[in-house]
């Protein structure tokens, strides 16, 4: 993952969980990781798995795409060019079909 969308998750999982007045030891215990990795994760500095996300999501009531980045993909400078590929495979594959 990038420093920023770690960052990015960090801040919002830590964000989240203030708002919801739930403390660190809580939502690790809950999530059943250790309190250091959380503080990492939160911080921007613990890289995370799927897994781990969907954990924290569970300890904090929220849905794990909630702690990701609305608009992550259009932040890709190569957003232009992905948008010609897939224009491109789709093209393909209607083609292919009529044959």
């Amino acid at each position: 993952m990038s420093d920023d969308l770690l960052v990015h998750i960090g801040k919002t999982i830590r964000s989240v969980r203030k708002a919801k007045n739930i403390s660190m030891e809580e939502v690790s215990f809950t999530a059943n990781i250790s309190y250091v990795y959380l503080s990492q994760i939160e911080h921007g500095q613990g890289n995370l798995t799927i897994k781990v996300l969907y954990k924290i999501a569970s300890a904090l009531g929220v849905k794990p795409n909630s702690l990701l980045p609305e608009n992550q993909m259009t932040n890709d400078p190569r957003e232009p060019e992905k948008v010609k590929i897939l224009e491109t495979i789709k093209q393909l594959t209607a083609q292919v079909k009529k044959l």
